[in-house]
């Protein structure tokens, strides 16, 4: 927009008139409550007829003071809105003011002018204006700020805006129509002296040298507060340097609100401006006073910290507050400030008083600051209709602080002219210095780029496949988005990595893997993929020297190696987060164990198709202080053929083109990696093949891919008449337990024992522990449901029957382990929840076995089992 009206000045100028005038637009207004689009018409401008038909002069005899009501009445500007705002009334109020256009445009005789023709471009400028505004010229719309439906304030922005002649439509008379429209906290305002219509290329050059000359009183002011905080840098004794250049840059950023560049900044972030307008303003008068302060006596003044405390409390309330608060706070800051520029001039004619020769210069300054200060709050209020003087005042206080400085340099020119002996050494040191400066800039991309090598050298052992198994076949692709070049080698550094290690756990074989994508880009995402990388690497190593770890189960190994990581993540206080997948995959079953933390999900590849495994999330990513809900291990079970593809978000995050606007088109649908998949036929070098044909890679990328007995021949059954013989031992089974059936089934489950696992054989062994279980031979069934799970892991119903079967057994504590086991895969599991605190409690864990009972309570607060475990522990257990 600003370069438009830039182009529009430009080619105004072109067509200027011999002779051009701006108006302010000061002096008499009309006003009306409400607004209709045809109280912008030239036919009812309320300068040729009243509402009723009546000629004004009949219409306009009443007193202009009375409340604004629907019909046309007198105003001046800057037009007060103090009854209306103070009202709290809400909606629209309609402004009318006409001007001559020969005020404007005064053609020389005999020439055909640019107003013939209707070429000429005009221009409004409002100044600051509130809440929603409408600019109408003769009836037609040239812009506005803010919106009503839906709401958006337009509080105290600046309006500018050019217009074509023609838009007059031959009229001798511009009719400027102004509608305002209140909502609720904005109030209303039209004051700015600056109100101005005219030619396009005068308002437009008036508004631009307006804003180039604030900008270079800005640099100044902020180039002198940079000065003095270096000067403080250097002499860390002198605070009120500090202070001063504080102030300084306070006073830069809070005059910057004042251009009509802030509006390109914030656009229509009406509270966020305001919040920063007020909290920069409100900062201004503790640190000048604390600058006096420490300038004359080295301390600070108690007042001024009363000050500061005061002004900190109006920052708090500014920032945590809504609009009419804040509004409040600055009327409150703006009364109190007042007093205190008083007690400014008293606090330096004191010291001038006291022969203090710095005072003389400082007070010079402060009364032309002191001046313009309260110059710009009466202008604030409304109290007086002028352009704000501050700006221009504190160059006169800058000269104050120079001539202060001038006057310390005479006092130390003498000590200056000591020094001065000794410079050409100095000189000397100072030259080596910055050559060895410049040799340190120079190495330092070298310095960078070795970073970046070691970095990635520490993470390069972490990371990588170490599986070698002849059931499991595991590949991987790594594609770091940042690539250097340090001395002769090429590498590439950034937040993915993927480990695969062999691990043995209750005497079986696992292949454990992480997929992991730290926070950040580049060096940051390194050191997260390190930390991961380290963690994961002392797991696998102690899992593989420690007896003890080997004991556990699948499930409780990957809470273990979750919860670690966890616990290193947190401690970074969320600098540094992590999202992946943990897993596990058994060799001689294909059991898919794992835990996904907000990484992108799981895919199956099966019988040429591609699908999700996962539908929702499980948890949040490793770091975040609180887990969303408890922690589960999924379990898939893979079949001969099938294919798991684990992957980050670089496999999504594929940049598919260039908008029309110049924005990237990032790709928003995951279901596109799951057609990749099946474009590539499950082959890791034809899928990142597929997804660099379709666009960009714009992340780090790494993908894993398991294969289970991947084009092996298809097993046999090793025994073909197990289903008959065990449909004709069945029938000679009885219910009760006697010798021979004991034996008989024993025998049977050690034939089973010895044949190579085949799916036959699950229904076989579920009949046969119940067999057991009705037998009441608990160690029976235990053996039998162990057989089974060791050859179909998956069935999380029979891993609670051999919890079960176990406690009955009197073997507590196991029974406990393999319950912990199925809360693991599943914590809705009522029957497991009970049965598992039950078999805590007789193995002499309370604690533990009162924890778990809460959770059945506060799943089934009636449940009668839990209940009844209630008493028997004892104690009044709560749902909470």
């Amino acid at each position: 927009m600003r370069k438009i009206k830039i182009s529009l000045l430009l080619a105004t100028m072109t067509v200027s008139s011999l002779s051009a005038e701006t108006v302010y637009l000061d002096g008499e207004w009309f006003i009306r409550n409400g607004f209709e689009p045809e109280f912008a018409a030239t036919a009812n401008a309320p300068e040729k007829l009243g509402p009723e038909g009546k000629p004004i002069p009949y219409y306009f005899t009443e007193s202009p003071e009375r409340p604004i009501q629907a019909v046309w009445r007198r105003t001046e500007y800057p037009v007060d809105f103090g009854s209306l705002n103070n009202s709290g009334r809400q909606g629209w109020v309609t402004l009318r003011y006409s001007v001559p256009v020969d005020r404007i445009f005064s053609d020389s005789d005999g020439e055909v002018t640019a107003h013939e023709a209707g070429y000429r471009n005009l221009a409004l400028f409002s100044g600051m204006i509130s809440d929603v505004s409408r600019f109408y010229v003769n009836g037609h719309l040239i812009g506005g700020l803010g919106r009503t439906d839906p709401y958006v304030s337009g509080s105290y922005l600046h309006f500018l805006e050019s217009f074509p002649e023609s838009m007059l439509e031959g009229e001798d008379t511009l009719y400027l129509t102004v509608a305002l429209y209140r909502h609720n906290d904005f109030k209303l305002y039209m004051s700015d002296s600056r109100m101005q219509i005219g030619p396009a290329n005068q308002v437009l050059g008036y508004y631009y040298a307006e804003e180039i000359i604030g900008f270079a009183l800005l640099s100044i002011y902020g180039a002198v507060g940079l000065y003095h905080l270096l000067l403080y840098s250097r002499r860390r004794m002198e605070l009120h340097n500090l202070y001063f250049g504080l102030f300084c840059l306070g006073v830069t950023m809070y005059w910057f609100f004042r251009t009509g560049t802030r509006d390109l900044l914030f656009g229509s972030h009406i509270l966020l401006r305001t919040t920063v307008e007020y909290s920069l303003l409100f900062t201004l008068g503790p640190l000048l006073i604390l600058f006096l302060s420490q300038f004359f006596y080295r301390r600070h003044s108690k007042i001024g910290l009363g000050y500061a405390a005061f002004c900190g409390l109006l920052i708090l309330g500014t920032v945590f507050s809504p609009y009419h608060i804040k509004a409040n706070l600055l009327t409150l800051w703006q009364l109190s400030a007042l007093p205190f520029l008083v007690y400014f001039v008293f606090y330096i004619a004191r010291e001038v008083f006291r022969k203090n020769v710095d005072a003389y210069w400082l007070l010079a300054g402060f009364i032309f600051l002191c001046s313009a200060a309260t110059h710009d709050i009466l202008a604030a209020r409304g109290i007086v209709n002028t352009p704000h003087m501050g700006r221009y005042a504190f160059v006169i206080f800058i000269l104050g602080i120079a001539g202060v400085l001038a006057n310390r340099f005479v006092r130390v020119h003498n000590q200056v002219e000591e020094l001065n002996q000794n410079l050409e050494k100095k000189v000397e040191k100072r030259t080596e210095e910055l050559q060895k400066s410049l040799q340190e800039i120079q190495t330092l991309k070298v310095q960078q780029d070795g970073d970046y090598y070691l970095t990635s050298l520490l993470i390069k052992p972490l990371g990588g496949n170490f599986v070698e198994s002849k059931q499991v076949d595991i590949d991987i692709l790594v594609r770091q988005k940042k690539q250097f070049h340090f001395r002769r080698w090429e590498a590439e550094i950034g937040g993915d990595i993927i480990a695969s290690h062999c691990i043995e756990l209750q005497g079986k074989r696992y292949a454990a893997f992480v997929n992991g994508d730290a926070m950040g880009k580049s060096i940051q995402g390194a050191g997260g993929a390190l930390v991961l990388g380290v963690v994961f690497k002392a797991i696998i190593s102690r899992t593989q020297q420690s007896a003890e770890m080997q004991r556990m189960s699948p499930e409780k190994w990957l809470r273990i190696c979750f919860e670690e990581l966890q616990n290193v993540f947190v401690s970074f206080d969320g600098t540094m987060m992590i999202s992946a997948v943990l897993g596990l995959v058994d060799e001689s079953t294909g059991l898919l164990y794992f835990i996904n933390a907000e990484h992108p999900w799981t895919v199956l590849y099966r019988n040429e198709k591609a699908s999700f495994l996962e539908d929702g999330l499980q948890l949040r990513k490793i770091g975040i202080d609180a887990l969303a809900g408890g922690l589960e291990v999924q379990l898939f079970s893979m079949q001969q053929d099938d294919i798991i593809f684990i992957g980050s978000d670089g496999r999504d995050d594929i940049q598919l083109g260039i908008d029309e606007a110049g924005y990237r088109i990032i790709n928003e649908d995951e279901s596109q990696f799951l057609r990749r998949v099946e474009e590539g036929r499950g082959q890791l070098d034809l899928i990142e093949e597929k997804i660099l044909a379709t666009g960009k890679l714009t992340d780090d990328f790494t993908l894993i891919r398991i294969a289970y007995r991947e084009d092996a021949p298809l097993e046999e059954d090793p025994d073909p008449g197990l289903i008959n013989s065990w449909t004709a031992l069945k029938q000679t089974l009885s219910e009760t337990a006697s010798q021979d059936s004991i034996r008989e089934l024993a025998q049977l489950l050690s034939h089973i024992s010895g044949l190579r696992p085949f799916a036959s054989q699950k229904d076989v062994l579920r009949e046969m522990g119940q067999f057991a279980s009705r037998w009441k031979d608990h160690t029976l069934a235990a053996r039998v449901y162990e057989q089974l799970l060791d050859r179909f892991p998956e069935d999380t119903d029979s891993l609670f029957r051999l919890s079960y079967q176990l406690k009955l057994a009197g073997e507590f504590r196991r029974a406990a382990d393999v319950g912990e086991q199925v809360r693991l895969r599943n914590r809705g599991h009522i029957k497991n929840l009970v049965n598992l605190s039950d078999c805590h409690r007789l193995a002499s864990n309370p604690d533990r076995a009162i924890k778990i009972l809460k959770e059945v309570l506060a799943i089934e607060p009636e449940n009668e089992n839990a209940r009844l475990l209630q008493e028997k522990l004892g104690l009044e257990v709560t749902a909470g």
